[in-house]
């Protein structure tokens, strides 16, 4: 058995994430249809397997880093306006390469080394809070990742 620990650094669409408050957090959900019947009723009998999504969050704590407005503003480069209705996420190119790389000279520097998602943006219907008061001003995210249209992927390890 490992314990592991160690610090990643972010880039988002090429551009440095800063600090987070407690690193990255990945999680990951499966779809399926569970399939009952009048034999049991409710009871899930078996399931058909529909998918699955993979996110990634962190709360940053350097406000000005340079990845953090594109990340918290997708769809327009201006802030605090709507964007062009109605583009697509992955059509559009909107989605931008999230990757996570262990600081050298720790334990999770090889357990991955780093963490590429090609294709990451803000997660639909997540609440980017921020604070305007005098504390230390956090930035939420979640990213949804998509997966690579002909292999399904989501993520690769190094």
């Amino acid at each position: 058995m490992a314990f592991l620990a160690g610090r990643y650094t972010a880039t988002y669409n090429s551009l440095a994430c800063g600090q987070t408050a407690d690193g990255w957090r990945p999680s990951h959900q499966f779809f399926k249809r569970l399939i009952t019947g009048d034999a049991w009723a409710q009871a899930p009998q078996d399931a058909v397997y529909q998918g699955a999504e993979f996110l990634i969050g962190g709360r940053l704590i350097e406000y000005d880093a340079a990845a953090v407005a594109s990340a918290m503003w997708p769809y327009n480069a201006t802030k605090w306006t709507m964007g062009v209705v109605g583009r697509t996420d992955v059509g559009s190119s909107l989605v931008k390469s999230l990757v996570l790389t262990a600081v050298a000279g720790t334990p999770a520097a090889s357990t991955p080394a780093t963490l590429t998602i090609p294709r990451a943006i803000l997660q639909e219907g997540f609440p980017v809070e921020l604070l305007f008061a005098p504390d230390l001003r956090e930035v939420p995210l979640r990213f949804r990742a998509y997966p690579d249209s002909s292999t399904g992927v989501f993520a690769t390890e190094t």
